[in-house]
């Protein structure tokens, strides 16, 4: 039986389509969380990921992957992961997750998230951790039941 998912290294135009609706959702996160309002978090969103990928697809450390449906080889996602030397050994982020529309629900996010396991393994990490907008209950759900726990923890609340 194939792999569920399979990573491949994300091709530049790949990563010309993902980047600008990568920022275009990470803002629309940020806006609905209530943490700035829809101008704010755009620029904030475009300010980022410049910073964080500032040579794209090259910048140092940072690993950007399709999702392959193992079986018929169809692109149904992608991944981004960091992964730094730290004092207390290697560890991986993951700065996005993200499975197509049109094949959510189908047990395909958990299968992304343990080929992020098993590919950030590869690459030394020996711990991996995330965030996760309060909104967010489905990925808190399958983050919970693969055994992420919380680390840190914001609120707010209207007055």
């Amino acid at each position: 039986m194939a792999e569920r998912i399979r990573l491949r290294p994300m091709t530049p135009e790949e990563y010309a389509a993902y980047r600008e609706r990568s920022e275009h959702g990470y803002a629309a996160e940020m806006a609905a969380s209530g943490q700035l309002d829809a101008d704010a978090a755009a620029k904030r969103a475009a300010v980022q990921l410049a910073e964080l990928l500032p040579d794209g697809l090259s910048s140092p450390g940072m690993h950007l992957w399709t999702a392959l449906d193992g079986d018929t080889g169809d692109a149904v996602g992608v991944g981004w992961v960091e992964v730094r030397r730290r004092a207390a050994g290697v560890s991986a982020w993951i700065y996005d997750v993200e499975v197509v529309a049109g094949r959510r629900g189908e047990g395909l996010g958990r299968a992304l998230m343990e080929a992020l396991h098993e590919a950030s393994r590869d690459l030394g990490a020996t711990t991996i951790g995330l965030n996760v907008f309060g909104h967010n209950t489905t990925a808190m759900r399958l983050y919970d039941s693969l055994g992420y726990g919380v680390t840190a923890q914001q609120m707010k609340r209207d007055l």
